[in-house]
């Protein structure tokens, strides 16, 4: 089964996109799994190997970092885009 996880970033260093301030971020992956808890675990795994949110040399991270899981819905692999890559960054607050 194919999985569609909706999946929001909150109080990461700005380090990764260049900013001050903390930022947050939306993404959305595709994951296959036996369920949706399968999915949400798998989904954290990849999320903590993806090179957009490795932090630069030196940057320690944040202990706020949290992830929140907005939906996962289980799709046809008929409905899987082409890539499965791609970050919505945003600075806390605005």
């Amino acid at each position: 089964m194919w999985f569609k996880c909706f999946i929001e970033g909150e109080n990461f260093p700005g380090e990764l996109i260049g900013e001050k301030s903390p930022v947050g971020f939306y993404v959305t992956r595709y994951i296959e799994a036996a369920s949706a808890e399968e999915a949400q675990e798998m989904a954290i795994t990849n999320l903590r190997n993806e090179e957009s949110l490795k932090l630069p040399e030196g940057v320690q991270p944040s202990k706020e970092a949290k992830v929140y899981f907005e939906s996962i819905e289980e799709v046809s692999s008929s409905d899987l885009p082409e890539n499965n890559v791609g970050f919505t960054f945003y600075v806390m607050g605005t």
